[in-house]
């Protein structure tokens, strides 16, 4: 299999990282045989359909559940949305209210309809200061009537995995579903199996940006919007866009386990050499029970986006704030709720198939970059 070749020095994969080469094959193959409506009778309309199906049986593999338990959407956030308002739709008699944690994500949290100015229907669990939710809080918390309980398999900004395990059977306990997001574990963890729901990104495996998986375990009940065409949840289905990602995941699945030690070692590496040459550099999360490919830091006395300009005027690309926040400016709420400094944090994530000189370039460029900033403040 082709391993993806990421620019040198790119190290967010979070904000985006190439297109799988099997993926893009696959797409293009596509393009040509399912531009059709799958819901037609006719002969091009069963191929699309076909397509469509076969895509979604292989992510079924993946995620060793049935097809039928498996849908598409068309972005993380929609499969979030969709995910949520069905559950609470299927429950509505019992309660509309959301238990979550304090460092889910942007869209985990306003998909629940949750804002910074009004919690609504919506439960934050307290973290610990490695990122990890507190059981003993959430089992507190479902005590009342809950509609649905959500819970990342690890936090996109400081890779510290959650207690899934633990977290299913407090949540079966109580009668509640448990929905995972695992946007960041698929293909560079074992896939998760303590859930009720799980949703996850293409683009977050070598996927196409167009692409989100729902997955509903048979007991729930999610009643959507709208009845998903073929498995597609709103809007008409892009059967290319699943195609690749289906592909897509079936690549990132075989090679897991290769491509998760050299990340591993290679954040190592990062963790080791980057406090001992930067100053007042404080890293984030757990050390060790953590995703392979994500390390976030903060540096006292400068900007993190400050830090990030200036890496990138050295070819090497990293992000700064929220990892689900498109301005930098805006502070971490999950840095935030660990009870760490949240405007100066810069985030790398390793895209898959990243070189060893690209982590390299940025420990020796990340005390220049320091430097600079420092300077520029006086």
């Amino acid at each position: 299999m082709k391993s993806p070749q990421p620019p040198d020095g790119y190290l967010d994969a979070i904000g985006g990282q190439p297109l799988i080469p099997a993926a893009r094959d696959a797409w293009l193959s596509a393009m040509e045989q399912g531009w059709a409506d799958p819901a037609r009778l006719h002969t091009r309309g069963r191929r699309a359909g076909m397509l469509l199906d076969a895509a979604r049986a292989s992510i079924a593999n993946v995620l060793g559940v049935r097809p039928a338990e498996v849908f598409l959407a068309s972005s993380g956030s929609a499969a979030l949305a969709a995910a949520i308002a069905g559950v609470r739709e299927g429950r509505h008699r019992v309660s509309q209210r959301v238990v979550t944690s304090s460092v889910e994500s942007m869209a985990v949290l306003q998909g629940a309809g949750w804002t910074p100015e009004s919690a609504g229907d919506v439960d934050l669990i307290a973290v610990d200061g490695l990122g990890r939710v507190d059981l003993r809080a959430l089992a507190a918390a479902l005590e009342s009537p809950t509609a649905l309980a959500c819970l990342q398999a690890a936090n996109a900004e400081v890779g510290t995995r959650q207690p899934l395990a633990l977290a299913r059977r407090i949540t079966q306990s109580a009668g509640v579903p448990l929905l995972v997001d695992a946007t960041q574990v698929m293909g560079r963890d074992p896939v998760p199996s303590d859930w009720d729901v799980l949703t996850a990104s293409a683009r977050d495996w070598g996927g196409p940006a167009g692409v989100a998986i729902l997955a509903v375990r048979p007991a729930v009940r999610w009643v959507p919007q709208e009845a998903p065409d073929r498995g597609w949840v709103g809007g008409f289905p892009d059967i290319p866009g699943a195609v690749a990602a289906a592909t897509a995941l079936e690549h990132v699945s075989a090679m897991r386990e290769e491509q998760s030690a050299q990340a591993h070692r290679l954040i190592d590496d990062l963790r080791r050499e980057l406090p001992a040459r930067v100053g007042g550099l404080t890293l984030a999360g757990d050390p060790d029970d953590r995703l392979p490919h994500i390390l976030t830091f903060a540096i006292a006395g400068v900007a993190g986006e400050t830090v990030v300009t200036e890496l990138s005027r050295r070819d090497v690309q990293v992000a700064s704030g929220s990892a689900c926040t498109s301005d930098a400016r805006m502070p971490s709420h999950v840095l935030e709720a660990m009870g760490l400094r949240a405007d100066a944090s810069v985030r790398v994530s390793l895209p898959l198939g990243v070189s060893e000189e690209s982590v390299a370039r940025l420990i020796r460029e990340l005390p220049l970059a320091v430097a600079a900033a420092h300077a520029a403040h006086g």
